[in-house]
This record gives C-alpha cells, sequence and structure tokens, in this order.
C-alpha cells in the first residue's frame, strides 16, 4: 500500500513538473510574438505606421502607440 501511494505521488508531482514548464514556454513565445508601432490619431496617412514615437509629418500631432500582433496563421503569413 506504501508503495502504490509513493508511485502515485511521483506521478503527480512528475505530470505537474511538466505541465508548468510548458507554460512558462508559451508565454515566453508570446511576449516575443507582439510588437509596437506608433500611428497618427487622425489617420493622415491612410494607416501608415513607424517604429519609433515622434510626431505627424502631415498634422504634427503626436504619434500613438499601437500594439501588433506578429503571430503566423496557417499559410505562414504575419497578421
Amino acid at each position: 500500500m506504501k508503495k502504490l501511494i509513493l508511485v502515485f505521488a511521483m506521478i503527480f508531482a512528475i505530470g505537474f513538473t511538466v505541465t508548468s514548464c510548458k507554460d512558462e514556454k508559451k508565454k515566453e513565445e508570446k511576449k516575443e510574438m507582439t510588437t509596437s508601432v506608433y500611428q497618427c490619431p487622425m489617420d493622415c496617412e491612410n494607416g501608415k505606421s513607424y517604429t519609433q514615437a515622434g510626431k505627424c509629418p502631415e498634422c504634427k500631432m503626436p504619434l500613438k502607440e499601437k500594439k501588433v500582433s506578429m503571430e503566423k496563421n496557417h499559410d505562414g503569413h504575419a497578421h
């Protein structure tokens, strides 16, 4: 009976360790898949985006930060 309890405890501990490691990898991958771009809030340039903050060259308003997901779909194209 003691061996049976010990075996179940070991299986539970190993299973918990394996599943917790997978969760950390998924969180890290999601962090790497997003980036920031900056766009004019008035959309003066029809959706043109910049990699650095600054002012719109057309209306001189400060560019607003926008998070963009870089995940790939089933065709291999970035969104």
